[in-house]
């Protein structure tokens, strides 16, 4: 089973489709099936919650509290905060926490765009797996 690691923005794309054949939905679904194991640590569940549950995302909180929940089901706890070596400059230092998770495990952080990480190979587009 490969380690992946999931920006929020994946999570928000699958809650608001309303398309079952989107790419977010699509890697959720194999996540569940168990193609795929996220990595996790404390900090970025609770970001899940407090992204999922902002009012002006429009997100059922009944149904965001089911896909976290089957995200950690489905998922691999490092923490309580992973750190590496290296040091990478971030946009947006909220965002460290997932490329520090994905950096521990080698595993691929999946997003839907590239302008919140720095350019590494473990940054992967959710468009270069479906």
């Amino acid at each position: 089973m490969q380690q992946i690691v999931i920006d929020t923005n994946i999570l928000v794309n699958a809650l608001k489709s309303q398309n079952d054949d989107a790419k977010s939905v699509l890697l959720l679904e194999d996540v569940f099936r168990g193609k795929y194991e996220i990595g996790l640590s404390s900090e970025i569940v609770r970001e899940y919650r407090d992204v999922l549950h902002r009012p002006h995302l429009n997100i059922n909180p009944e149904d965001a509290d089911a896909v976290i929940a089957l995200v950690e089901k489905h998922g691999y706890y490092i923490g309580p905060r992973p750190s590496t070596n290296d040091y990478v400059e971030m946009r947006d230092e909220k965002d460290r926490v997932f490329f520090d998770v994905a950096k521990c495990l080698n595993a691929k952080l999946i997003t839907r765009n590239y302008k919140d990480y720095p350019v590494h190979e473990l940054v992967t587009l959710i468009d270069e797996l479906y």
